[in-house]
């Protein structure tokens, strides 16, 4: 992912950009699959749409 010119903040985001993906694959949010554990608290919700999001929008916005 190209978010940053600067390695050391770039390395970051790509880890960032596993860890959601690691989260949404575990975690009963995205889609749903028998090993899943349902994240049922609705601030926690918030929470991970907030970093999906900030990620999106971050990659959304290079050019």
């Amino acid at each position: 992912m190209r978010s940053s010119r600067e390695p050391a903040l770039r390395a970051m985001f790509d880890t960032e950009a596993q860890e959601l993906t690691s989260v949404s694959n575990s975690h009963l949010i995205l889609h749903s699959e028998v090993n899943q554990v349902p994240v049922i608290d609705a601030d926690q919700v918030d929470y991970l749409f907030h970093r999906v999001f900030a990620m999106i929008q971050l990659r959304l916005n290079r050019k």
